[in-house]
């Protein structure tokens, strides 16, 4: 089980630094600059705890409290850290009370 693990860290780590690799070349930053609107990912929402109307960013992206508890996770058990993802992907985190998932679109 261990070995399926590490091949699949492998391969996905190589492909991963691969396709960061030809994302930093002179080449392909046409393409990039063509999508910055997608880099801040943000919307008007409301917050159900404390009434907030205004932008509120996604958690995971945004963040880096999740993102190292979602390496975390991933490193130590990998299902621990593929429960995190399913969980909080998509979730929201309000500017004002902090709250992460009690937002509402509109």
């Amino acid at each position: 089980m261990e070995i399926v693990i590490m091949l699949f860290v492998l391969i996905g780590g190589s492909i991963a630094f691969s396709a960061w690799k030809n994302n930093k070349s002179s080449d392909s930053s046409q393409s990039v600059d063509q999508h910055n609107d997608l880099d801040n990912v943000s919307c008007i929402r409301k917050c159900l705890t404390c009434g907030y109307e205004g932008e509120m960013k996604t958690w995971i992206s945004n963040y880096n409290a999740p993102k190292l508890i979602l390496v975390a996770g991933l490193l130590l058990g990998y299902i621990p850290g593929l429960i995190f993802l399913a969980l909080y992907w998509g979730k929201y985190k309000c500017p004002s009370c902090q709250s992460i998932g009690k937002s509402q679109g509109q």
